[in-house]
């Protein structure tokens, strides 16, 4: 296999990864977004630390689902204020620091991203919606 098309397959499987993690978040959050008050159902999921950082990338456990306003919008959306939003998702028991401390610990393991650590990502996130569709 070329370079070419390893990379191709990677980018495919990378976006894949990242729809079943956006079906797993929403399902968990009653297809809504979790900040407290809001009713919008067009959402996607956050991660608490970039995604850019492969231990927490495919983890659903480090995501909250959020729309537009409450990820990058207003000001007090996740990107704009993190300090603010963490403080009130917590005060309104939407998260705990117990998760945030996790998602911390979780976020300083070294992962690589290969195709073995993509394919368990596949089947932890398939699995987590076959159990929601049972």
């Amino acid at each position: 296999m070329s370079n070419d098309s390893t990379r191709q397959e990677l980018m495919i499987s990378e976006k894949y990864l990242k729809d079943l993690l956006r079906q797993v978040v929403s399902l968990r959050a009653g297809d809504r977004c979790e900040f407290p008050g809001c009713i919008n159902m067009q959402c996607d999921p956050h991660h608490w630390h970039t995604q850019k950082n492969n231990a927490v990338k495919y983890n659903p456990d480090c995501c909250i689902n959020l729309c537009a306003e409450h990820h990058t919008g207003g000001n007090q959306s996740a990107h704009r204020a993190p300090t603010l939003f963490k403080k009130i998702i917590i005060e309104n028991c939407i998260r705990s620091e117990e998760w945030a401390d996790n998602i911390l610990s979780i976020a300083n393991q070294v992962v690589k991203d290969d195709r073995y650590f993509r394919e368990f990502w596949k089947e932890k996130l398939l699995e987590e919606l076959r159990r929601a569709a049972a």
